[in-house]
């Protein structure tokens, strides 16, 4: 049986995506088959790892349009061993506001556990399930936290984190409260580390506010994350002794033994 990871937080431009594509692929490396699935309509999680939605027959939005299809068809290869993915898709932005009609209507399925349904038909072909969400709590990370067994939280060390670091807390907490009681958060990953006084500011409130849920390594400041982005690949496997590579492999292995 997969464990199941949702990589989510209430902001923008913290890393998030580049986290959950770069710890999926750690995971793979690592020797543990990996499943990373895209719930942003941007799908940038999909065009990191060098695929095309647009040129795709079945993606994650298919899936959730039609309950019928068999999950499997949607699954691909990727540049990485033992990584496979289900590609996002800007459709999934219509998928989302269908979601929230449904949810009006009491006599439709609760939309908000379908994915749960879709993961549950390849539960046992890997080890990770690591899922990437939009920037917002929306529908499709709401879906993502009633499917996952733990939720990690990446948190860049600059300005303006602490809001979306609490919202994302009560979230979680309105998860466990309701639709996912077994969902435990696996900490908080503090991204885009500068060796800068600012920086270290941020990263020491963090420490402060919520203790002993600091997952204990940092992801720095990269150029190597960059370059990797444009050449459509994580950056463990373009610059594996970059610090940031090293990082998230230190994280992947924090995920398999923790």
């Amino acid at each position: 049986m997969a464990k199941k990871i949702a990589v989510a937080i209430h902001k923008g431009g913290v890393g998030k995506t580049t986290t959950a594509k770069n710890l999926a692929a750690a995971l793979a490396q690592a020797g543990k088959t990996t499943l990373l699935v895209d719930l942003d309509e941007q799908a940038n999680a999909t065009k990191g790892l060098g695929v095309d939605p647009a040129q795709l027959a079945v993606t994650l939005n298919h899936l959730f349009m039609n309950p019928d299809l068999d999950p499997s068809t949607a699954v691909l290869t990727t540049l990485v061993d033992g990584l496979h993915l289900i590609a996002g898709h800007p459709d999934l932005s219509r998928t989302e506001t269908g979601m929230a009609l449904q949810r009006t209507d009491p006599t439709a399925p609760d939309p908000i556990v379908a994915l749960k349904g879709l993961l549950a038909e390849l539960d046992d072909r890997y080890d990770f399930i690591i899922m990437d969400t939009p920037p917002s709590l929306n529908y499709m990370t709401i879906n993502a936290l009633a499917a996952a067994d733990e939720l990690l939280i990446p948190a860049a060390a600059s300005a303006y984190s602490a809001d979306g670091l609490a919202r994302t807390i009560e979230a979680y907490e309105r998860a466990v409260g309701s639709y996912n009681p077994s969902l435990k958060l696996r900490g908080i990953l503090v991204t885009r580390f500068k060796r800068t006084n600012a920086s270290s500011a941020v990263f020491d409130g963090i420490g402060e506010a919520y203790h002993d849920l600091v997952i204990p390594q940092l992801i720095v400041e990269s150029t190597a994350v960059d370059e990797a982005e444009q050449l459509n690949q994580p950056v463990v496997l373009y610059d594996p002794e970059s610090p940031a590579a090293k990082g998230y492999k230190r994280v992947a292995e924090i995920l398999i033994h923790g």
